[in-house]
């Protein structure tokens, strides 16, 4: 039989079910996980060896830490005082609110959880300006998108972790500053695009949730104190990330800073149990051999000049119907490994593949059927007062759809002339 073959359609078979039932894609893999693993004569040691504990170690920490953040108003706080900067210079609102959810994306939480509360702030600040909420609400997840490859983050984390069993160190951080280089780029798009320039002067000062300044309480202030500890113990002390997060977490629950039943709710245990149970499956595809095949498919129709805009489109293609974190990154990433081995691009192709696969599966995150694009739909259509809201959800459905395709043609064009091999 050819276990090759079979471990790479059961992969396909499961993206295809968990889209199509609208299940968690985990769940589903974990449970074929047995019945692939079985065929291919492994051991059940060997099927759960892909369980990675680090892992879930680190998203469970980092995810916990700034659910207290948010549960208690700390996220939201920092998000809306630094909106307030902008004064009378309204165009620089979308700017703000750019560099603000880049940070805490950054920091620690990723792109699900600061995408989600983010888009809801922008869209709520843009919809009280009176201006176009989708320069905002785009402005919100671009960044919370190009700002998650870091040390710190879920997705770059999962990234390292791959990286590294593929026999690739120490490129998480060029990989970052591209993957960040895109979201730069988009944004300037998006900007002229929606014309930031005629924002209306002195918007920001109606009052609500923009110009509102609650005092900042004791639980926030120590709230912050252990955000920075975290960074600094992480980024200075080379301290475990997981371990980190459960010590600060640890601390800030005893001082009673949040409740902690509230902080539990917010980790995104669907998203973890997605992307530790995909972690499951690939590992028996890998040990089955179907990694190998798929990078054996991808490398007859390339060359060292094709390699990425084919990497871009294949990327932006699966995302449209799947997870990046989830699906996109631990499926792409192993076969990355393959293809830069047998093209002889080295550790550069290494790193310039992977940024342009990350880049390309966050450009397809705007569209309206996966998570980015329907946060913004959500939030837009709560946010808004209009009467026509049917036919106002439809436009932006087309919109966000629109958007979507056009940042994957870009990301595609921008791949095959090499911006993201400047960074290496």
């Amino acid at each position: 039989m050819n276990y090759e073959v079979l471990s790479v359609v059961f992969l396909f078979a499961v993206v295809a079910l968990g889209f199509w039932r609208k299940c968690n894609i985990g769940i589903l893999a974990v449970g074929f996980s047995l019945i692939i693993g079985k065929i291919g004569g492994m051991s059940n040691s060997q099927i759960l060896g892909g369980f990675d504990a680090k892992l879930f170690i680190t998203l469970v920490g980092v995810t916990f830490l700034f659910g207290i953040a948010q549960s208690n108003g700390t996220l939201e706080l920092i998000a809306k005082r630094a909106v307030g900067l902008a004064g009378n210079r309204t165009y620089l609102v979308p700017v703000i609110l750019f560099l603000v959810t880049g940070l805490l994306s950054a920091i620690g939480p990723g792109n699900i959880p600061v995408g989600a509360l983010m888009t809801v702030v922008a869209v709520t600040i843009a919809v009280e300006m009176g201006e176009n909420p989708l320069l905002f609400a785009l402005a919100a997840k671009v960044a919370a998108n190009g700002f998650t490859i870091t040390p710190l983050a879920p997705a770059g984390v999962l990234t390292m972790s791959l990286a590294e069993t593929a026999g690739y160190t120490n490129i998480i951080m060029p990989v970052m500053l591209n993957v960040m280089l895109w979201a730069v780029i988009m944004m300037i798009g998006f900007s002229i695009h929606y014309k930031i320039y005629r924002i209306k002067p002195g918007a920001v000062a109606v009052g609500g949730a923009i110009s509102e300044k609650k005092p900042v309480t004791r639980d926030q202030w120590i709230t912050i104190i252990g955000m920075c500890v975290m960074v600094y113990l992480i980024m200075f002390r080379r301290l475990d990330v997981g371990l980190t997060s459960f010590f600060v977490a640890a601390v800030l629950v005893l001082l009673g800073v949040a409740k902690e039943k509230q902080a539990l709710a917010k980790i995104p245990w669907g998203t973890l149990l997605l992307i530790c149970g995909v972690g499951v499956l690939m590992n028996v595809v890998i040990e089955m051999g179907g990694i190998d095949l798929i990078s054996e498919a991808l490398l007859a129709i390339m060359t060292p000049a094709t390699a990425a805009p084919i990497i871009a489109f294949i990327s932006s293609i699966l995302s449209f119907f799947s997870s990046t974190t989830g699906v996109v990154i631990p499926t792409m990433v192993p076969t990355i490994g393959t293809i830069v081995d047998s093209l002889g691009t080295g550790s550069a192709g290494f790193i310039n593949l992977t940024s342009v696969m990350i880049s390309s599966s966050l450009s397809s995150a705007f569209s309206p059927a996966s998570t980015g694009g329907g946060l913004i739909l959500a939030a837009y259509m709560a946010a808004s007062n209009s009467e026509n809201k049917e036919q106002e959800q439809q436009k932006l459905f087309g919109r966000l759809f629109m958007i979507a395709i056009a940042c994957v043609i870009a990301n595609i064009i921008l791949s095959a002339v090499g911006v993201y091999g400047i960074i290496k």
